[in-house]
C-alpha cells in the first residue's frame, strides 16, 4: 500500500475593485436603466443597431445555419472588419471614427501591415491563435449591443432556434434601411466577412457604412429616430421612458443654446434649471415626472458618494496602523482625524440639517454648501492610495445633511424611485440611509458618526464583500479581520455612476438632432413637438 500525504491545494485570491463596496450603487443603476432603456454605457454608436439587424438578416438568408458557433464567427469577423475600416478612415481623413469596438487592435494591425491582404479572420475566429480583436467571446454584440437591441425591439426570438433575429417591424425596417444606405459597400462587406481577408483599398471602399456616415436626409436616419423616440407602432412603456428622457435632453440643449456634456446634463436634469437658475420649460406633466426621476437618481448617487467618501476616510485612517486596530479603536482614530469640533457644526443631526447655510441653488459652484460644490469636495477623497483631505469627509457629512433637507418634501417619491426606504432593508440605497438618519434626528453628531462608521459602513462593507465572495467568487474585501483587529487590504472611494447620458448624446448627434452648436432645425422641431 502506497503512503499518500495530503497537502492543501491553494487557490489564488484575485482582488477586485470598483464593485460597489457598500452595496448602495445597484439602486442607482436600476433607476437610470428604467429612465433610459435601450441604450447602455457600452452601446456607443447608433449605426450598430442597423448593422446588427442587417447582418442577422443576411446571415439567415445566406447561411441557413442556426449553429451558434457559426453565427459567432460571422459576428466576430464583421466586427473586426468594421474596426479595420474605421481605423483606416481615421488614418486617411480628418474626421475620427469613435466608439467602434476593436479599433485599437485595428490601429495596431494597420501599423504593422507590410503589404498584401490583411488576414483578420486569424484575429476574429473563435479559438484562433493570433491576438484577438476583442477578448469577449461574442464580441461587442454579446457584451454590449444584443441586450439593448432586444430591449429596443430591434431583435427578438426565433421559433426554430435560439439565435436572436430581427423583429418583424423594427428589426426588418432597420435591416432594410441599412441595406439601402450601404449599397454596394454592404454587399462587398459581406463577401469580405466570408473570405476573412481584406486589402487596404477595399477598406477605403467600405467607408460609407461607418458610424458617422448616416445621411441626414435618409430613411435610415428616420428609422433610428422612430426607435429612439417611440415612433413605431405598439411602443412599450420602456420606449416611452426613453423618449421622455431624450426629449428632456433636447430641452436642456435648447435652453442653453449649445452642446452639453454628459456630466453637465445629469446636473441640469437634477436641478431643473440652468447654471444661472433659469428654469427648463417643461409644461408637460409626464416630462416633469421623468425629470424628477433624474432628480431622484442624482440625489441618490450623491448620497452614495458621501458614504463612500466616509469609507475612504476609514481606510486612510487604518493605513497608518500596520498592526491593525479593533473596530472601536479605528472609529475613535477616524473621529479624531475628522476634527468634528473644529467644523463649527451644531450639536445634533437635526440641528445641522436646519442650520447648514442654504445655497442660492444647487448648481452654485461658488457657494460651499451647494450640492455641486460639496460633490467636488467629496470626490477629492479619491479612490487611490493618497490620503483624503479632511474637507472631503466633512463635505460628505454636509452633503448628507443638504440632501436630507432637499428630499424632505419629496421623501415618498424619492423612496419609490429607489425601491423603498426601510432603514434595514436587504437591498439598500440612499433612501434607506435617509430613513436611518430620520431616526437619529436628536443624536449628537459624534455619536451619529460612530453609528454610521460601524453599522452603515464597516459592517455593511464586510457583509457585501462576503456575499460577493459567496455568490460571485469575487474577493472585494477592503479590510480583513484577524484576532479581532482590522487590517487594510485595499482602498476604494467615491465615484459617480455613469447613467448612459454620454452614449445618448452621441446617438442624438449621429442622427443629426444635435451638433457642436446645439440643436439642429430637426432637433428643435422634435424638442418642441413633445
Amino acid at each position: 500500500m502506497n503512503d499518500l500525504m495530503a497537502v492543501p491545494e491553494w487557490t489564488q485570491v484575485r482582488q477586485k475593485s470598483g464593485l460597489d463596496p457598500l452595496g448602495l450603487q445597484a439602486a442607482s443603476v436600476r433607476l437610470y436603466q428604467a429612465l433610459l432603456p435601450g441604450i447602455s454605457n457600452v452601446t456607443l454608436r447608433t449605426r450598430y443597431y442597423g448593422l446588427y439587424a442587417w447582418l442577422s438578416e443576411q446571415y439567415a438568408k445566406r447561411n441557413h445555419d442556426a449553429d451558434s458557433e457559426a453565427w459567432k464567427r460571422t459576428v466576430r469577423r464583421a466586427e473586426a472588419l468594421y474596426a479595420l475600416t474605421a481605423a483606416r478612415a481615421n488614418l486617411e481623413g480628418e474626421h475620427q471614427e469613435t466608439g467602434v469596438a476593436g479599433v485599437l487592435w485595428a490601429q495596431r494591425r494597420l501599423a504593422q501591415h507590410e503589404g498584401g491582404a490583411i488576414d483578420f479572420a486569424a484575429h476574429a475566429d473563435p479559438g484562433a491563435d493570433s491576438t484577438p480583436y476583442l477578448q469577449q467571446a461574442w464580441g461587442a454584440f454579446g457584451a454590449a449591443y444584443e441586450s439593448q437591441l432586444r430591449e429596443a425591439g430591434v431583435l427578438g426570438d426565433a421559433e426554430a432556434h435560439s439565435l436572436s433575429v430581427p423583429t418583424e417591424i423594427i428589426g426588418d425596417d432597420f435591416s432594410g434601411v441599412f441595406a439601402r444606405a450601404a449599397g454596394e459597400a454592404g454587399e462587398k462587406f459581406l463577401k469580405i466577412v466570408k473570405a476573412g481577408r481584406v486589402s487596404l483599398n477595399t477598406l477605403d471602399e467600405l467607408a460609407p457604412i461607418l458610424p458617422s456616415r448616416i445621411h441626414p436626409q435618409s430613411h435610415e436616419r428616420d428609422a433610428y429616430e422612430r426607435m429612439l423616440f417611440a415612433g413605431y407602432p405598439d411602443a412599450t412603456e420602456n420606449d416611452h421612458a426613453r423618449r421622455k428622457t431624450l426629449t428632456l435632453v433636447l430641452r436642456v440643449i435648447q435652453l442653453l443654446g449649445e452642446d452639453v456634456e454628459a456630466g453637465d446634463m445629469r446636473w441640469l436634469l437634477y436641478a431643473g434649471h440652468d447654471w444661472e437658475g433659469k428654469s427648463i420649460e417643461i409644461p408637460e406633466p409626464e416630462l416633469e415626472t421623468q425629470r424628477r426621476g433624474w432628480w431622484a437618481y442624482q440625489a441618490g448617487d450623491l448620497g452614495r458618494m458621501a458614504y463612500e467618501a466616509l469609507l475612504k476616510w476609514l481606510l486612510d485612517t487604518l493605513e497608518s496602523y500596520q498592526s491593525g486596530l479593533t473596530t472601536d479603536q479605528l472609529i475613535d482614530a477616524a473621529l479624531d482625524r475628522l476634527e468634528v469640533t473644529q467644523a463649527g457644526w451644531p450639536k445634533t443631526w437635526s440641528d445641522l440639517v436646519a442650520a447648514l447655510p442654504k445655497a442660492g441653488h444647487c448648481l452654485a459652484s461658488d457657494e460651499p454648501t451647494s450640492e455641486l460644490a460639496l460633490s467636488w469636495d467629496v470626490l477629492e477623497a479619491g479612490t487611490d492610495e493618497r490620503q483624503a483631505p479632511v474637507r472631503s469627509a466633512q463635505a460628505a457629512i454636509e452633503l448628507m445633511a443638504v440632501l436630507t433637507r432637499q428630499c424632505a418634501d419629496h421623501r415618498q417619491f424619492f423612496a419609490n424611485q429607489h425601491g423603498g426606504d426601510h432603514p434595514d432593508a436587504p437591498g439598500r440605497s440612499f433612501a434607506n440611509e435617509l430613513s436611518f438618519l430620520d431616526g437619529q434626528a436628536g443624536t449628537p453628531i459624534p455619536d451619529l458618526l460612530r453609528l454610521i462608521f460601524k453599522k452603515r459602513i464597516l459592517q455593511r462593507h464586510l457583509w457585501v464583500a462576503m456575499r460577493k465572495l459567496q455568490y460571485q467568487r469575487d474577493y472585494t474585501f477592503l479590510v480583513e479581520t484577524h484576532d479581532g483587529r482590522l487590517r487594510l487590504r485595499a482602498k476604494d472611494g467615491p465615484v459617480a455612476t455613469n447613467p448612459r447620458l454620454g452614449p445618448a448624446l452621441t446617438f442624438l448627434k449621429d442622427i443629426h438632432l444635435v451638433d457642436e452648436n446645439g440643436l439642429t432645425k430637426r432637433g428643435n422641431r422634435l424638442a418642441s413637438a413633445a
